[in-house]
């Protein structure tokens, strides 16, 4: 196991629209906590915290994410986001994320909305978007990077499983810190236009049946395509089509 090195992390970072301050801590409750707090006492954007081991990280609707210590990548940063990026920053995270993960590493991510990053099917990282009071948004990501097969709950897998040698955490926080200052860049540049096409270039879900539930209720169809607010947009069997929007999903499935 090895301690996580900010500096070089540091020493990788490219210089852009976000002034990124680090942060370490060995152990913490959860690093979403920790932003949540940052932001709510006036943290600036790109106040981030990394961790080697998480006593309570959650992913989405309060599932825990374990892992043993040093082996994860896992940390929460803060962002204040333009207003048109606010809605499809879930998409640009995921595309920032996978960015990242394939110019350090080589592998090429898959994308499964909401908020999963896939690899050879199976789930590499997720991606976590709280709003604390006040205009910050904390992003939380975790990656599994060197576990074992063993390490590994079911579907899932490693970096270092797939790729069958250990990889650098520093180099892949630096990656995909840099990925998703890019996009902040581009997003300023060119407007928020980009975000949905380059999410579907990375995902293989699209015209793929799924499930998910809905008012207790599970609905099966066609994953048809992303809208412009970034909602699943879903063909059920009768024809109808429906927007699913994240925080009323339980969880999308692949069939």
């Amino acid at each position: 196991m090895s301690h996580f090195d900010l500096d070089r992390v540091r020493t990788r970072l490219a210089i852009g629209e976000i002034q990124w301050s680090l942060q370490y801590e060995p152990a913490c409750d959860s690093t979403q906590d920790s932003a949540r707090v940052a932001a709510m006492q006036g943290a600036g954007q790109g106040w981030t915290i990394v961790t080697d081991f998480q006593r309570g990280g959650r992913g989405r609707q309060g599932r825990s994410w374990i892992a043993p210590q040093g082996q994860a990548l896992l940390f929460s940063t803060v962002l204040r986001p333009p207003i048109d990026v606010l809605p499809l920053l879930s998409l640009l995270a995921a595309i920032t994320v996978a960015g990242g993960i394939e110019v350090s590493t080589a592998a090429a991510p898959d994308l499964k909305w909401p908020n999963d990053v896939l690899l050879n099917g199976r789930k590499l990282a997720g991606i976590l978007l709280e709003r604390p009071a006040g205009p910050a948004v904390v992003l939380g990501v975790g990656v599994n990077v060197n576990q074992s097969a063993d390490d590994l709950p079911e579907g899932a897998t490693s970096l270092r499983v797939e790729l069958g040698h250990p990889v650098e955490r520093e180099a892949l926080l630096a990656a995909i810190l840099n990925d998703l200052a890019n996009a902040y860049d581009r997003a300023d540049r060119e407007g928020v236009d980009w975000i949905v096409p380059g999410w579907r270039s990375r995902s293989s879900m699209l015209g793929r049946p799924v499930t998910f539930q809905r008012d207790g209720a599970l609905i099966r169809g066609i994953a048809e395509d992303i809208g412009g607010d970034g909602a699943l947009l879903v063909r059920t069997a009768d024809g109808t089509r429906l927007a699913v929007v994240a925080g009323e999903v339980e969880r999308v499935r692949l069939v």
